[in-house]
């Protein structure tokens, strides 16, 4: 009788223990997106710079922080992502072109199955823009960031003023 009794309790618990578990990644996995978005967001104040978050950048679940320089070769260029090309820690030189502010290449845990959302670009006095196929535009609603895993979704969402919040 007891082996019935906790054979069924395991049915039962099992599968709240699978949607924990996936609840847990997924709250993991966009306080660490939501991070980045509020180090870019820093680092533009602090380095009156510009900089950007680069989602799927180079693949999917790979994010980067990278410096605007505003060199249009080096801003748009389709490698910023690799880190072989664009270091991190970057060098130190008096080139424009060299990116001193980018971050590391970031990867999400491989469970997570899609990081959706605009590339943003934080100003130097803490407000952000979208920035859509390499241009720069005004936001007139609130950018969204989703992650997403095994059908269920958070986000994040930043307005123009630079307010960056989790979405419960």
């Amino acid at each position: 009788m007891s082996t019935l009794l906790m054979g069924t309790m395991f049915a039962i618990a099992l599968p709240a223990g699978k949607a924990a578990l996936d609840s847990l990644e997924l709250g993991n996995a966009t306080r660490e997106v939501e991070r980045e978005l509020q180090t870019a967001r820093m680092r533009a104040v602090s380095a009156n710079r510009p900089m950007r978050v680069k989602l799927n950048c180079p693949e999917d679940g790979q994010y980067r922080l990278v410096e605007v320089t505003g060199i249009v070769a080096t801003d748009g260029a389709g490698s910023r992502c690799d880190e072989s090309q664009y270091g991190f820690p970057a060098p130190r030189d008096n080139d424009r072109a060299t990116p001193e502010h980018d971050g590391p290449l970031r990867r999400l845990d491989s469970s997570i199955d899609a990081l959706l959302g605009p590339e943003l670009e934080f100003s130097p006095d803490g407000t952000t823009r979208l920035v859509v196929n390499g241009t720069v535009q005004t936001m007139t609603t609130d950018g969204v960031v989703q992650v997403e895993r095994n059908g269920a979704i958070q986000e994040i969402t930043v307005n123009a003023l630079g307010r960056i919040a989790l979405v419960r």
